[in-house]
């Protein structure tokens, strides 16, 4: 990992992270809808809440990208 000394600002992360814990989340939504689904019982709106969290977790991800590219080129032109 990289260590913040003071002097310069890094990118920031908490977006992928929390990406990616939507992400686990709705690997294991669908899981849950799979396997209820081979026992005879249904989840109500299985697939399309699995695909909100996806989409939701892809917009964190494109979000984060924007602002730190954004950050990156507000720091570029200030040097």
């Amino acid at each position: 990992m990289a260590q913040h000394n003071g002097d310069e600002q890094l990118p920031a992360t908490w977006p992928f992270r929390f990406a990616g814990t939507l992400l686990i989340a709705a690997l294991v939504w669908f899981c849950l809808g799979m396997g209820l689904h081979d026992v005879g019982e249904e989840l109500p709106s299985h697939m399309p809440v699995f695909f909100a969290i996806v989409a939701v977790g892809l917009a964190f991800v494109l979000g984060g990208a924007i602002y730190n590219l954004a950050q990156d080129r507000g720091r570029s032109a200030t040097r």
